[in-house]
C-alpha cells in the first residue's frame, strides 16, 4: 500500500458491516482488505491454516476480523472489531458487527459509531430476522447511508443468477 495513503488528516468515515448471521460480513471485510492491499496474502494463508486446523476450513478471510478464541471456535462474530482502511480520498474505520441475535447489543455498539452501513444479504438465504433488525437499527442509530451488498452469489444453487440477485434486492427494498 502506498504510504501517502496512510494519512489520518484526511476526512474520516466509519463504515459498519451488518446483516444476518452467516451472511459473510467478516469474510467480505477480509476480502476487501486483502484485495485493496491493506492486508498481506501471507496473513490470509496463516489464517487459512489456523482455520483448517480448527475444523473451519475457508474461514481465513473471516479470521482477519474475528480474532477472539470463542469467535474462531464458533465460527461467528461476537464482538465488534475495527480495522483502518485508507483510500486516496478518505481515512476509513471498518467496523465488523456480529449478526447473531444473541449479540445485538454489540451490533448496536458498532452501528452507533458508523456514518455508513453495508447491509449484507446472502443470495442463497435471502432476508432474515437479523437482516431486517440491523437495517432498522442502523436507521434509528442515525446511519445516513446504507449500501446493500448481495453476497454469496457464487454458491451452488445461486450460480450468479440475475433472478436470485434481483429477488434479494427486491426483498431488501420492501422494508
Amino acid at each position: 500500500m502506498p504510504s501517502q495513503w496512510e494519512d489520518k488528516s484526511k476526512p474520516h468515515r466509519n463504515i459498519v458491516f451488518v446483516g444476518h448471521v452467516d451472511h459473510g460480513k467478516s469474510t467480505t471485510v477480509g476480502r476487501l482488505l486483502l484485495d485493496s492491499g491493506h492486508i498481506e496474502e501471507h496473513v490470509i494463508e496463516k489464517n487459512e491454516k489456523l482455520a483448517a486446523e480448527a475444523g473451519k476450513a475457508g474461514f481465513g478471510l473471516a479470521y482477519v476480523m474475528d480474532g477472539l478464541k470463542e469467535e474462531r471456535e464458533r465460527g461467528i462474530t461476537i464482538d465488534v472489531a475495527h480495522k483502518e482502511f485508507f483510500t486516496p480520498k478518505y481515512y476509513w474505520t471498518i467496523i465488523d458487527a456480529p449478526g447473531h441475535r444473541d449479540f445485538v447489543k454489540n451490533m448496536i455498539t458498532g452501528a452507533s459509531q458508523a456514518d455508513t452501513a453495508v447491509l449484507l444479504c446472502a443470495a442463497n438465504d435471502g432476508v432474515n430476522a437479523q437482516t431486517k433488525e440491523h437495517a432498522f437499527l442502523a436507521k434509528v442509530l442515525g446511519v445516513k447511508e446504507l449500501i446493500v451488498h448481495v453476497n454469496k452469489m457464487d454458491i451452488s444453487g445461486v450460480d450468479w443468477s440475475e433472478d436470485k440477485y434481483k429477488a434479494a434486492c427486491t426483498e431488501v427494498s420492501t422494508y
